[in-house]
């Protein structure tokens, strides 16, 4: 039995650390359960590393209490817990080394105007400069911060008898116009909750930004564009309570992460388009800037033959209300790249290449349609060895991160500033 037990933990093992580094659901074969569970067995083994390596020796410390180790078969397991040990050490190394490697890759990009913006807030240089309690405990750590105030559940607006609500993060004892940011919560347009992303949200206010994390209707109940609606009612309701909230209304950025990194771009690309406005078509919705991490940016190829994807097909027939055949309108207002022109403000992009859910070419052709416009001030982050969803609590990754992220809407107000009419 002990020696049953030793060989499936050892197995499982090998398997979750192999899985942090090539998630083994498909996405041609494999179905949607399967791919979550595949992406969050990598997320949480690939971010609580330390924890991980001492549970695995917690765990063979009472294998040694048996006979197991006078085996061929235990110390040949333990070979193996040791070579997936130092392997996730090396991926532990790359993520503490990955903002030096996201600097150079902005100043590729962006030039010496990158240089010119010094960073608040330093990621961790070791794993003991790693924020553990606010990953273990993100809720209380964003809270504690006594630099900010947060209003949670504040309603925007009514549609259909279901009240849409917003979290607004905002600096203490401050009166004056500061930059915004909408933040826009992921979950394949069927889910989600707005706490996502906020240790972005928390760092931004405590730097004088006024955050706003805003919640929407969810397929199957509606179908595009109704989710990009609601998140347009929410800016007017930014707008309309600017000088309440201290809020530069000329000045708001739009962010989110997987299907919020979607309607986030959608959010910069359709300024005052009436079609994605219906009672409110006056309203000012135009984006200064926007951050899509891990975005959806194709619709249609999950439905190509050669190059399936039947659970996004899936999740996307509920968005849309069928397929590109049966709704070919509603694919082409989806789609981001049909919307960018010459007026689209600056876009970071930013995408994991062992994202498990969407892959790193989705967000490069979307890069490259950018580049098509020569759209100003934008740039393209490849993470190596980070998945999906990285951003959503204050993961060791996101602490390595969301510092870049935090420099480049830096970068951003201080260009709107020295613009000719800026404030």
């Amino acid at each position: 039995m002990v020696t049953f037990l030793f060989l499936f933990w050892t197995l499982s093992s090998v398997f979750l650390t192999l899985n942090v580094f090539r998630p083994f659901a498909s996405r041609k074969s494999s179905s949607f359960p399967a791919i979550l569970i595949s992406f969050a067995l990598g997320w949480l083994v690939g971010d609580l590393l330390p924890q991980w390596i001492l549970l695995n020796f917690g765990i063979l410390l009472l294998f040694s209490f048996s006979d197991i180790f006078y085996q061929p078969l235990g110390w040949g397991g333990l070979v193996f817990h040791l070579s997936g040990w130092i392997i996730l050490c090396l991926r532990l190394w790359v993520i503490l080394n990955l903002p030096e490697r996201l600097d150079q890759k902005m100043e590729e990009q962006l030039g010496n105007i990158w240089l010119k913006i010094l960073p608040n807030n330093h990621p961790p240089d070791s794993i003991l400069g790693v924020d553990w309690y606010s990953w273990l405990n993100p809720n209380n750590a964003v809270e504690e911060d006594p630099r900010i105030e947060i209003v949670r559940e504040h309603v925007f607006h009514e549609e259909d008898g279901l009240l849409l609500r917003m979290d607004i993060y905002r600096p203490r004892n401050s009166k004056k116009k500061h930059p915004g940011l909408l933040q826009i919560h992921g979950g394949a347009w069927i889910c989600g909750s707005k706490r996502q992303a906020a240790l972005l949200m928390a760092h931004m206010a405590a730097q004088g930004w006024v955050c706003f994390s805003v919640g929407y209707r969810f397929s199957p109940d509606i179908v595009f564009p109704q989710h990009l609606i609601d998140v347009k009612r929410a800016l007017q309701w930014i707008r309309n309570h600017a000088d309440e909230y201290g809020v530069d209304p000329d000045f708001i950025v739009s962010t989110g992460g997987s299907a919020g990194g979607h309607l986030a771009s959608l959010m910069a690309l359709t300024p005052n388009r009436p079609e994605f406005q219906p009672g409110f078509e006056k309203a000012e919705t135009s984006i200064q800037g926007c951050v899509p991490i891990y975005g959806v940016f194709n619709f249609s190829e999950p439905f190509n033959e050669k190059t399936p994807y039947p659970a996004k097909a899936r999740v996307l027939k509920l968005v849309c209300g069928g397929t590109p055949d049966t709704q070919p309108d509603c694919y082409q207002q989806i789609t981001p790249a049909n919307w960018i022109s010459k007026q689209t403000p600056p876009f970071l992009l930013i995408q994991g290449e062992t994202d498990a859910l969407i892959p790193v070419e989705e967000t490069k052709t979307f890069w490259h349609a950018l580049q098509s416009k020569n759209v100003p001030l934008s740039a393209f982050l490849r993470l190596p060895l980070v998945e999906h969803a990285f951003d959503i609590f204050p993961t060791l990754t996101a602490q390595c991160i969301v510092p870049t992220i935090e420099r480049y809407l830096i970068l951003l107000h201080e260009n709107h500033i020295n613009l000719p009419g800026g404030k």
